[in-house]
């Protein structure tokens, strides 16, 4: 019934491989069953909810498809009253390896980017939600089409329209604009560096060129520099985008993107100041460019580790 629940839910939202599903549901005849049993329970429940819409207690609303689907599908001996929810089952999700980069688009006017080394989930019902289990995203809402609620550790918001630029840091989401302004609805108390007082669930236009950090406590806004909206969007073009970053902070993101890392052996390296243009699937222009630069050489171990030493 999971897997049946599972398929119902990636239906729902766009996400599912219909000729896949045709070919589960036609593997074995339990599959088939589970699935038409699972329909037929859902029937019941959008039924229950149209008949009844202005006596549902506050307390205790009748389930919802997508509270149903989030159960697993429940047993469909036990009904829906002896469902034990397991939300993660009603996303649809995407997992990225090193090096990878994924491009989606789960629903109308919603658009995700998915970096190296990521994990994002999401549904697209109703109630449109991204989850940014782990590493980084952009994500962008069309103007004219429906909000998505964007959340990653403790952080959350809802995106109304534009680009923000997601990356988890810890429990906190560290967002920043991209591709000119955006809307969003903080969820959290707004926190306006050298701007004016917003308003929680207030609808709140971010100019380009700001960067929002939200927690389990607060949404904070600050100015950020051009450098760094470069810097952190370089990676939806592939490039490693440098303009004033440190040789530290330039090793940490070119690690992000290989097997074999990069390794600093004089620590007074770190601090060296760096700019251009790098392709972030290949060091080896970065490399030349250190040598050329600061005559930083770099030495590979058998084991495919590059140390940069003087």
């Amino acid at each position: 019934m999971e897997t049946a629940a599972l398929w119902q839910a990636q239906l729902d939202s766009g996400t599912a491989d219909r000729a896949e599903f045709e070919a589960w549901r036609s593997a074995d005849p339990r599959h088939a069953a589970a699935f038409a049993r699972l329909s037929g329970v859902l029937h019941q429940v959008d039924r229950a909810k149209k008949a009844h819409p202005a006596r549902r207690p506050v307390s205790a609303p009748l389930p919802s498809r997508r509270r149903f689907l989030a159960a697993g599908g429940g047993l469909a001996a036990a009904g829906v009253a002896g469902a034990v929810f397991l939300p993660s089952l009603a996303r649809a999700r995407v997992r990225t390896e090193i090096g990878d980069h994924k491009r989606l688009s789960p629903g109308y006017g919603l658009n995700l980017d998915i970096n190296t080394l990521s994990t994002v989930s999401w549904i697209t019902g109703d109630e449109r939600q991204v989850w940014l289990e782990r590493g980084e995203m952009a994500v962008t809402v069309l103007a004219g089409s429906p909000p998505c609620r964007v959340a990653g550790g403790n952080g959350r918001l809802t995106l109304v329209s534009g680009t923000l630029n997601a990356r988890l840091r810890g429990e906190a989401l560290d967002l920043m604009v991209m591709d000119g302004d955006c809307v969003i609805i903080p969820e959290r108390l707004p926190v306006i560096e050298n701007g004016p007082q917003a308003t929680v669930g207030k609808p709140l236009t971010v100019k380009a060129g700001h960067a929002i950090m939200a927690t389990g406590a607060a949404t904070r806004l600050r100015p950020v520099n051009d450098g760094d909206v470069e810097f952190t969007a370089g990676w939806r073009k592939g490039e490693l985008i440098l303009d004033g970053q440190t040789l530290g902070t330039a090793v940490d993101e070119y690690n992000r993107y290989l097997k074999n890392h990069i390794l600093i052996a004089d620590p007074q390296l770190e601090s060296l100041r760096l700019g251009g243009r790098f392709d972030t699937r290949n060091p080896d222009d970065f490399l030349s460019a250190l040598n050329a630069g600061f005559g930083i050489h770099a030495v590979r171990e058998p084991n495919g580790a590059i140390i940069l030493t003087k």
